[in-house]
């Protein structure tokens, strides 16, 4: 939008988050700094506020932000809303989830979850508990496979350097559906499942999950997995804010027309809008597509605002990539299937290249180096510790 209007930026956060890198930070193959970018660098002529959003009103086109610290509430109106709130982990009802599970969806979560596994390995050095080395994923969609592949190459290279050949480290893919990566083609899907075993990740999959409590989780048919580590990676749903709207929803997320309007005063993108895709479908809740839409409604929405008629959105995939551990990736671009060392080429240069800023780039790039050279970093960081011993 540039400074064509004036602009209010509410976010959780005070940064972007490169999402599709969280794995690596959570095998501390990326340093977290890294894949974060201040928003007041990335927006300098809008006006940042960082702040939960408590309600929105889309009458009185307001919202209103709980302050960090004590700041207090207050409330911000504008012209016109722009909602891109995002998605939340989703449980599915299942018992336990939120108490005993490590989300996987923000950088503070794959901190967690390193830290959660580097206690672990520390634990085994004085018991001979198989369950402190055994780490259960569950969700075998992209997140998922991504995160299990990650953390197998972490576990194993850092049990076998530091930690003695008695710890035996097991990683386990967990899901519901009977293949990994079941938005790939068979055949893709299958080149996944071969390089998860490669990387010694078990897989568990078509028996659904029907609880999870503080030493792993049973499944529907009784089977039990005791574990000290079970991370949720199965799923997620648009922000629940959505609902207390008042406009019209499809399965949580705001109905749109093909320029993004879910009323006179209200737009939407990404994860929370149902956006046509201008081919006949809706444009999925993905990365690929929220950063279109995006691109978009930076372009087109001072023009609309000033009753200019502008085109429809319209986007097709360019592909899809899913990165598998070290030189490992499976994927299709442009309608042909790519796995492998290429593919894993291909992951990392076009995710390196979304990244916003020149000086990140290059951090992630030596990361990326010093990693091929040096052996697994296995020191925690202690301000959230306080994740070990839930």
């Amino acid at each position: 939008l540039g400074d064509e209007v004036e602009v209010t930026l509410i976010s959780d956060d005070n940064f972007l988050l490169s999402t599709p890198m969280l794995a690596e930070v959570a095998a501390g193959y990326l340093d977290p700094r890294h894949i974060v970018t201040p928003l007041r660098d990335l927006c300098p002529h809008a006006h940042v506020i960082q702040g939960r959003v408590e309600s929105i009103d889309v009458d009185a086109v307001s919202v209103t932000v709980d302050g960090p610290l004590g700041a207090g509430r207050r409330t911000i109106s504008g012209d016109v809303l722009v909602i891109a709130l995002g998605a939340v982990p989703a449980d599915f009802g299942i018992d336990g989830v939120a108490e005993h599970a490590l989300d996987f969806k923000t950088i503070g979560d794959a901190l967690a979850i390193r830290n959660r596994v580097l206690a672990a390995l520390e634990g085994s050095a004085v018991s001979d508990d198989p369950r402190l080395t055994r780490t259960v994923v569950v969700g075998a969609g992209y997140l998922g496979a991504e995160l299990a592949a990650a953390l197998s190459d972490f576990v194993h290279e850092a049990a076998e350097t530091y930690f003695g050949a008695s710890v035996r480290p097991e990683v386990i893919l967990v899901d519901a559906v009977d293949r990994v990566t079941p938005a790939l083609s068979e055949r893709l899907s299958d080149a996944a499942a071969a390089q998860l075993e490669e990387r010694k990740v078990e897989m568990r999959l078509g028996t659904k999950v029907a609880s999870v409590d503080t030493d792993g989780l049973t499944f529907e048919d009784g089977e039990r997995i005791d574990a000290a580590t079970v991370v949720w990676a199965a799923g997620v749903r648009p922000n629940p804010l959505i609902e207390t709207l008042g406009l019209p929803t499809d399965r949580g997320r705001l109905v749109t027309d093909g320029r993004m309007r879910a009323s006179e005063t209200v737009y939407a993108l990404g994860d929370v809008a149902a956006v046509p895709d201008g081919s006949g479908s809706v444009s999925p809740p993905t990365a690929q597509f929220a950063v279109r839409q995006a691109r978009y409604l930076g372009t087109n929405l001072p023009r609309m605002l000033a009753g200019e008629t502008v085109s429809r959105f319209r986007y097709s995939t360019l592909g899809e990539l899913v990165s598998l551990g070290h030189h490992n990736a499976v994927g299709r671009i442009l309608g042909l299937p790519v796995s492998g060392l290429p593919a894993w080429f291909l992951w990392r240069s076009y995710y390196l290249l979304q990244v916003p800023s020149l000086f990140r780039k290059a951090r992630i790039a030596v990361d990326w180096t010093l990693d091929v050279v040096f052996p697994p970093d296995i020191a925690w960081i202690p301000a959230s510790s306080k994740q070990l011993h839930d």
